[in-house]
């Protein structure tokens, strides 16, 4: 395994014997930019509830260096009354962009578990991206503010 600084966005990475490409920053929400859904009753959360918002992603040298488009809806409560949130992002980085998706479950995440969704594509250097996001929320009391990573295979 090599770790390296990544010449476009400034990234920590690093490259696996098989070739795959992780790029890590940290996320950090902007709060102007939230956009809350409520389908029921407001402040209650059920399913159907969701959030949009921006983020910026800043590299390990604390330079802003992308941005994060990011939307979730809850799809399902558990028995144990965890709720599963569909997860639909785009991380703009120089060079292209890259599209995540998929379920996490949400009051994991908010217990600092990290979570995974899908790469599954891109635009520019990143067109055909494949491979997984790992979020990882930083405080049980802001949940905008994340490590990530994506591994690119």
């Amino acid at each position: 395994m090599t770790n390296t600084t990544d010449a476009l966005t400034g990234a920590k990475t690093t490259q696996d014997q098989l070739g795959a490409t992780t790029l890590t920053f940290k996320e950090d929400g902007i709060e102007s930019t939230f956009k809350i859904i409520e389908v029921g009753t407001p402040g209650v959360t059920e399913v159907g509830d969701g959030l949009s918002y921006k983020a910026n992603l800043i590299n390990s040298n604390n330079v802003l260096v992308g941005t994060k488009d990011i939307s979730f809806v809850f799809t399902k409560q558990q028995k144990n009354g965890d709720f599963i949130a569909f997860v639909k992002e785009t991380v703009s980085l120089p060079g292209g962009d890259i599209f995540t998706q998929g379920s996490i479950n949400a009051n994991k995440l908010e217990d600092l578990i990290p979570q995974r969704i899908d790469i599954v594509g891109g635009t520019g250097i990143y067109a055909n991206a494949q491979g997984k996001e790992t979020i990882t929320q930083l405080d049980r009391n802001v949940e905008d503010v994340a490590n990530i990573s994506l591994k690119i295979v």
